[in-house]
């Protein structure tokens, strides 16, 4: 049987702890954040979603947009309200006070013009503003907040004259920090093997 050497061993104790850090953050709390479960009719929330139409001049529908499509899949959420209102697409997270939080999505804008604005809320929190932006394509956007109670609403408000705003792949889950104990074994593990390294050059 070949015998591990102790370089081996030390070096697969730091790729161990390399591995509890990058391990994958949980699971997606927003329900259908890729707007593909369903294809509702216009001025519809999409499934697991809530409209909260622009009091007037209300234009917002999911599927493929008039202005970049959908950044993956079928259907994206399109805002596009005609007067000087946004609407607003929203959804209450499950979330823990004091836990934070990153929040990302897809973002485009089809046209450069004076009649648009968009912005991101989490809870309280304004997590992204921008108004009469210029045309971009899809960019991903994330942000980091923190939860004050056991339900957070996550909201998406946007108009767009005469274009559109389009959203992609909402995503919000807890932010992962290493723990103390993890960063040590990493740096214990990752010592031992420069040192091991080191001695069998200097025998060498």
């Amino acid at each position: 049987m070949r015998k591990v050497s102790k370089f081996s061993a030390a070096a697969a104790l730091a790729a161990g702890a390399m591995f509890a850090l990058t391990a994958p953050a949980s699971a997606n709390l927003v329900t259908n954040g890729d707007f593909e479960a369903n294809s509702p009719p216009s001025q519809t929330a999409p499934l697991g979603w809530t409209l909260t139409p622009a009091s007037s001049g209300s234009d917002f529908f999911v599927g493929a947009g008039p202005g970049f499509g959908a950044f993956a899949g079928v259907n994206s959420a399109n805002f596009g309200a005609t007067g000087s209102f946004d609407d607003v697409l929203s959804q209450i997270l499950a979330t823990t006070p004091g836990q934070s939080y990153t929040i990302s999505f897809e973002l485009a804008l089809a046209s450069t013009d004076s009649q648009n604005d968009f912005s991101v809320f989490f809870g309280g929190n304004q997590l992204f503003s921008l108004t009469n932006g210029s045309s971009f394509g899809y960019q991903l956007l994330s942000f980091t907040s923190t939860a004050t109670s056991a339900s957070t609403t996550l909201s998406f408000h946007g108009r767009e004259v005469p274009s559109w705003y389009d959203l992609d792949n909402v995503d919000a889950e807890p932010t992962v920090v290493p723990e103390p104990f993890t960063l040590s074994l990493f740096g214990t593990g990752l010592a031992g093997a420069v040192a091991m390294r080191r001695r069998k050059t200097a025998k060498a």
